[in-house]
């Protein structure tokens, strides 16, 4: 869980930095622009911090917390108790990782080169 929620804030941070480049570019307000860009910042500092801190604490959360719409209650057959099991394929999980990540690579790269 953490892994894949810190992506959509890497994603979301990198936006905020190609936005306030554009809004620099464009000549709207300077401080506007710096304001958007150091947001943005701080939004891919809030990446890192749920991917370190929900990634070392992510059995205290699972326990807790599940995603039933990707699971199917199962019985188990050796003890007879419902079991919840996730029946995502492995490419379809893989998709979910990879496709923020390259997302998120593409738009670093291009505010680095902008």
């Amino acid at each position: 869980m953490a892994r894949k929620d810190s992506w959509t804030w890497f994603m979301l941070g990198v936006a905020q930095l190609l936005l306030g480049e554009a809004l620099m570019e464009s000549g709207t307000s300077q401080v506007l622009a710096q304001l958007i860009q150091v947001s943005g910042g701080g939004t891919i500092a809030l990446g890192i911090y749920f991917l370190i801190f929900l990634a070392r604490h992510e059995s205290e959360f699972t326990d807790a917390y599940s995603k039933l719409e990707k699971t199917v209650l199962e019985t188990d057959p050796v003890t007879g108790q419902k079991v919840l099991v996730d029946d995502s394929s492995k490419p379809l999980k893989a998709a979910w990782y990879a496709v923020p990540a390259v997302m998120t690579f593409i738009g670093l790269m291009a505010w680095l080169v902008g």
